[in-house]
């Protein structure tokens, strides 16, 4: 239980330096990024996507240890990954692309 929680918050760490990144870099455009940029991007976007990521990864990684059968294995992992489509659907439309048109995070 221990190595799977270690796995977890380095899964998060990762998932939400990657998508900082990506988002600084597909967004910014020689603007300038300073320390209130950089806790805007991370807390408003970064976090809400790498919330879910992590507990698909603790659910999918607990199923994949505890599950023998391959086919019970096989539908729980797409169910997990099914929902988490959908809830980062959810948090794209709604959260990204909404708060992107009225917010710009680039503005310290």
């Amino acid at each position: 239980m221990k190595n799977r929680l270690l796995y977890t918050i380095a899964a998060f760490l990762f998932v939400t330096i990657f998508f900082t990144v990506g988002f600084i870099y597909q967004f910014s455009h020689g603007a300038k990024i300073g320390i209130a940029t950089l806790k805007n991007i991370v807390i408003d976007r970064a976090l809400c996507l790498s919330i879910p990521i992590s507990i698909a990864y603790f659910a999918i990684h607990s199923v994949v240890i505890t599950q023998k059968n391959k086919w019970v294995l096989a539908i729980m992992i797409l169910l997990i990954l099914g929902t988490l489509n959908a809830v980062l659907g959810y948090f794209f439309l709604f959260h990204i692309v909404l708060v992107g048109l009225l917010d710009n995070p680039f503005v310290d």
